[in-house]
């Protein structure tokens, strides 16, 4: 096997994110820190290794017994390979364990294909598919090949990256999911806590019960990973969830995209952006799910809606309490920052949009009523009319005594422009509506009037809220 694997080289990483998964598994199985540090021993035993836990399961009846976990896996993994064929209730241990050796031993190289391993141009061992490569043709489905082709040519170190792929996973639910990215220093240690999981998992006692997966747990685990990671991230992190099995064929990624989730990890590492992080979840929950799983989702499928469920939240505190949370001013390093380093928004018009918030607050704290401020809030819900109401609400600024310094125009061209003729303009008017309550929180202003004032203003917040859904 040394002057094969010599002969082939060292693990490669190649374009495939299932084989760069199982590349930095082999590597944290065989206790290196990079693919490239696998010399041949350290490669031999990490496949040795997983051999020997295949092994295991000969003596097993069934996967819910003790030891079973990775005979249970296999069906979701290889399905009627060498570990589970449709005989197997009919073979003895030793039968199992000849043909599980045999399915995972290095060809002879005699019998080499004399063609290339599709993942990185080396010379490929064998024709392989849908029993090693995760949704991969069957090699008996000869319609789907190149003719003269059995299959997919892999050399060994790639398709050994491809077995060790599960270790770096986590299996759960019938699916495997794993965290990818191109940023080698963050999947390195990502994969090498997933294989230390794996590993215990398939130890552990077999549990009888299912348990029920919570929300988007596995979205939230890639926010877990993002937030405790040290370094920059250098590039998106991608979730991919597949399933193998003859019953279902699944795959489907997900890109968290690099901005979002390098600004997720600097809500750990910036003590101005920690402070905020726990409103700043709670405000993403729903009845549900938690605020974290949310945020992750969201953080996935919708970065705007983050900032649309903060500004509704804290309407949505403003309905429950009569007056504008304080919790606003926290949030404010997170809001921003968000804003200019996820939303791409240009930290010109942002200053602009505060500076008009400074306005507004200004105009609207003149009045202790609620009321002012309602209308506000109608006006800038789906189905308002803002436009008509900052055309009102500019000739009231004419009229009223202005702050000491203050333009007398309320609302400038380049302020309308960001409001309703730019593309982010929905999420440009969430962030005045924030923008205003922390300028008016900072203003001191605590609405004064009935109880029926304060309810009228507490349903058009209620209403802000509802419509920007989960």
């Amino acid at each position: 096997m040394t002057d094969v694997l010599n002969q082939c080289g060292q693990v490669w990483l190649t374009a495939s994110p299932l084989q760069r998964v199982g590349a930095f598994a082999l590597a944290a199985l065989a206790k290196v820190s990079h693919p490239d540090r696998l010399g041949v021993d350290a490669f031999t035993a990490a496949v040795d290794m997983m051999t020997r836990h295949l092994l295991a399961t000969a003596d097993v009846a069934k996967a819910a017994d003790a030891g079973g976990f990775w005979l249970g896996a296999s069906y979701m993994l290889w399905p009627n390979s060498k570990i589970n064929p449709t005989a197997r209730g009919k073979q003895s241990p030793g039968q199992r364990r000849e043909l599980i050796a045999e399915w995972r031993a290095l060809p002879e190289s005699a019998t080499w294909p004399d063609v290339p391993c599709a993942y990185c141009d080396r010379p490929a061992c064998k024709w392989f598919g849908k029993v090693d490569i995760p949704l991969g043709a069957s090699a008996e489905h000869r319609n789907t090949t190149a003719p003269g082709h059995e299959g997919t040519p892999l050399c060994y170190p790639c398709v050994a990256s491809l077995w060790a792929f599960p270790y770096g996973a986590s299996l759960s639910g019938g699916r495997v999911a794993a965290i990818h990215s191109w940023d080698d220093a963050f999947l390195a240690p990502v994969t090498r806590l997933a294989v230390k999981r794996t590993l215990a998992k398939a130890q552990a006692p077999a549990v009888r019960t299912k348990a029920q997966p919570s929300w988007y747990a596995r979205e939230l685990a890639v926010l877990e990973a993002v937030r405790s990671y040290d370094q920059r991230i250098r590039a998106g992190v991608e979730l991919i969830v597949l399933s193998n099995s003859n019953k279902e064929q699944l795959l489907r990624v997900q890109e968290m995209e690099q901005p979002v989730a390098e600004w997720l990890r600097s809500t750990t590492t910036r003590s101005d952006r920690r402070a905020g992080y726990r409103v700043l979840v709670a405000a993403q929950a729903s009845k549900s799910a938690s605020g974290e799983a949310f945020l992750a989702k969201r953080a996935f499928e919708d970065p705007a809606a983050v900032l649309h469920r903060t500004t509704a939240y804290l309407l949505g505190r403003f309905s429950a309490k009569g007056a504008v949370s304080a919790e606003v001013s926290g949030l404010a390093p997170l809001t921003y920052s968000y804003c200019i380093e996820v939303l791409m928004m240009d930290e010109k018009d942002v200053a602009r949009l505060k500076g008009l918030a400074v306005r507004l607050a200004a105009l609207l704290g003149q009045d202790s009523r609620p009321g002012p401020f309602g209308g506000f809030m109608r006006a800038n819900a789906k189905g308002g009319d803002l436009y008509g109401w900052f055309r009102t609400q500019s000739v009231q600024w004419l009229l009223k005594t202005r702050p000491a310094g203050m333009s007398r125009i309320l609302l400038p061209v380049e302020d309308y422009r960001l409001l309703f003729d730019d593309e982010r303009a929905w999420s440009h008017r969430r962030l005045l509506v924030f923008a205003v309550m922390e300028a008016l929180v900072e203003a001191g202003w605590q609405p004064m009037g009935s109880a029926e004032e304060l309810e009228d203003v507490s349903e058009a917040a209620e209403s802000f809220a509802v419509e920007e859904g989960n």
